[in-house]
C-alpha cells in the first residue's frame, strides 16, 4: 500500500472522528465532488465545507477505513475502501456498528495526494 495514501485516508478519517473541518483543505483539491447519500452532491470545497459542518455538528463519527484497491498514475488514481464504526447523532450512544463502501478519485497537488471525488453508499448486511 503507498504510504500517502494511507495518511491521506487516515487524515480524512480524523476530519469525521476530530468533527475538525479545518483540515478539509488538506484533504480534498479546491475543485473536489463530494456525492454521497442521503445529501446532496457539493462541489468545490468551499460546498464540501458547509456540507460536513452542517452534518459534523449534529452527529459523532467513530469510523475507521480499509483501504482494499488502489491504483494511481502519475497525477491521478483511484482507491476504494470500507469504512466501519458507529455513525450517532450527539448525545446518543451506538447501539451497533455500520459500514459503508467508498470510491475515491485522487489527485496530486504540488507533489501532494488529494481526495478530489468521493462517493460512498451505504454497505447492506444480508
Amino acid at each position: 500500500m503507498n504510504t500517502e495514501i494511507e495518511q491521506l485516508i487516515n487524515r480524512y478519517a480524523q476530519v469525521l472522528n476530530n468533527a475538525d473541518t479545518s483540515i478539509l483543505s488538506e484533504v480534498f483539491t479546491t475543485d473536489a465532488v463530494f456525492i454521497g447519500q442521503p445529501f446532496p452532491t457539493a462541489t468545490g470545497i468551499e460546498a464540501i465545507e458547509a456540507t460536513y459542518k452542517a452534518f459534523l455538528s449534529q452527529l459523532n463519527f467513530k469510523v475507521q477505513f480499509e483501504v482494499t484497491e488502489v491504483e494511481l498514475g502519475e497525477s491521478i488514481g483511484y482507491l476504494q475502501t470500507r469504512s466501519y464504526g458507529s455513525i450517532v447523532p450527539k448525545g446518543q450512544q451506538a447501539d451497533g456498528e455500520e459500514g459503508n463502501r467508498e470510491m475515491f478519485i485522487v489527485k496530486k497537488i504540488d507533489g501532494n495526494w488529494k481526495l478530489h471525488r468521493y462517493i460512498f453508499n451505504a454497505e447492506i448486511n444480508a
